[in-house]
């Protein structure tokens, strides 16, 4: 009987020919689960060849399922502020059920990953004890965990994002030995930041400098006769957004002009013509990584709010306009950075969720679905990335979030391959494309779950 007799592609697995404006279309086939032979014709085929087309609808099934996966993002994907996408739960569920492989693919980050997990949860109204969530949430920092124990335990690294203190404490677990915040500086030296009306607040919680460093206050910040306990940063690490812009930028900047990452120090080279970027960040500062550089997000308000990609931007134009318009030279994790896509690729390939960030033998993928509501980061890290074996990634995107079509601007700037009203859409029009007859009512559905 040909596949498509039995609801399946035909080999080879379908080619993507879909524009990126074309709207995923609902079957009014009723409800349905996930399976290969919806279209056999049980009342004209013999019971026995009928049992050996179910075998291998079945095998096709279980093949197709195998062979692909899903990134979700998570904010104006799975909910708005507090409010669940209708079908979310239902659909994540079946997922779960049918062994489908996922992860959850955030620029969130500045917590552990396990609190995103409860409060994923808990939005979602899926119970702690139910293994659909839990060790599958890859943060914006998360791909820091596989950083080299060297660099974590023996270098300093200011560590920064909206609770600077919470951030530390993972910082911590994650291995980073020695990890300043903020606060941290000011409590060392109040002439850091005369203007601190937050010690009282965010900036309560603060620990002595590490190895009984100091911030000095020098004559000459020039000189490089540095005294041997003064704070010496190695790393910069800005986890998410901020919340006092003004602490960070100013600390931020005293590190990246400085000699060698001691704070209070200025380096002589800033400013040299002779040298590349005229000096600036040329004379071993500390690197400076940015974790999420999503200028917008989505809430359960009308008007996309500031990310941290909008710190990013005061801190660009701060450093331009100190330093006569050098470059601020960073790296980023997060979408769509391809070590962030790297990583969320061989945690699918080595897909193990019983083990927290552990890994599984390797199972290869042919496919995978990036499901995101930001064309900026989701879409475009996704349409970029072209992992070394192969394996293709597909881009969704969603309406609920970030991304809404205007009178001026029809389509996004980075063209997904489709563009569906919701995730539960997303994941029956992927379904399809699989050669799997499923439908939007039936994921949405609290019931019939096989």
């Amino acid at each position: 009987m040909p596949a498509s007799r039995l609801g399946l592609a035909a080999e080879p697995w379908p080619a993507f020919n879909i524009s990126s404006s074309t709207r995923a279309s609902r079957t009014s086939s009723g409800r349905r689960g996930l399976h290969a032979a919806s279209s056999l014709r049980k009342d004209v085929e013999p019971p026995s060849q009928l049992s050996r087309q179910e075998d291998v609808a079945s095998d096709r099934l279980r093949r197709a399922l195998s062979e692909i996966a899903f990134a979700f993002d998570i904010d104006g994907v799975l909910y708005q502020g507090h409010r669940p996408i209708p079908g979310a739960r239902e659909m994540l569920r079946k997922m779960r059920w049918h062994d489908v492989r996922y992860v959850f693919l955030t620029n969130g980050g500045g917590s552990h990953e396990d609190a995103k997990f409860k409060s994923l949860s808990k939005r979602l109204q899926l119970s702690e004890d139910e293994d659909v969530i839990r060790n599958r949430i890859i943060l914006s920092h998360t791909p820091m965990r596989g950083w080299d124990d060297k660099v974590k335990q023996e270098g300093t690294v200011l560590i920064t994002g909206s609770h600077p203190e919470v951030a530390r404490k993972v910082a911590n677990e994650y291995g980073f030995a020695r990890a300043v915040t903020p606060a941290d500086i000011i409590a060392a030296n109040d002439k850091v930041y005369p203007f601190d009306n937050l010690r009282e607040s965010l900036h309560r919680e603060w620990r002595p400098l590490p190895d009984g460093k100091i911030v000095p206050n020098t004559t000459d910040p020039y000189s490089k006769d540095v005294p041997a306990d003064t704070l010496k940063i190695d790393q910069i690490l800005v986890w998410n957004d901020p919340r006092d812009w003004s602490l960070d930028i100013q600390v931020i900047h005293d590190l990246l002009i400085s000699h060698r990452g001691y704070l209070g120090t200025i380096s002589d080279k800033n400013g040299d013509p002779s040298l590349p970027n005229n000096g600036w960040q040329q004379d071993g500062q500390p690197h400076l990584w940015i974790s999420n550089l999503d200028l917008l997000w989505r809430t359960e308000y009308p008007v996309n709010r500031f990310g941290t990609g909008a710190f990013v931007e005061a801190l660009r134009g701060v450093w331009a306009a100190a330093t006569g318009g050098a470059e601020l030279r960073f790296s980023a994790l997060g979408k769509p950075s391809r070590h962030t896509y790297e990583y969320a690729h061989d945690r699918l390939l080595h897909h193990a969720p019983e083990a927290p960030h552990g890994k599984g033998k390797k199972r290869p993928l042919r496919r995978v679905y990036m499901i995101g509501d930001n064309p900026e980061s989701d879409i475009r890290g996704a349409n970029e990335f072209a992992p070394a074996d192969g394996t293709q990634w597909i881009s969704i995107l969603v309406r609920t979030g970030v991304w809404k079509e205007t009178a001026a601007g029809r389509e996004p700037r980075y063209k997904p391959t489709v563009i569906v009203d919701d995730v539960v859409e997303a994941i029956a029009w992927a379904m399809r494309n699989e050669g799997v007859e499923v439908t939007r009512e039936w994921l949405a559905a609290s019931e019939d779950w096989v």
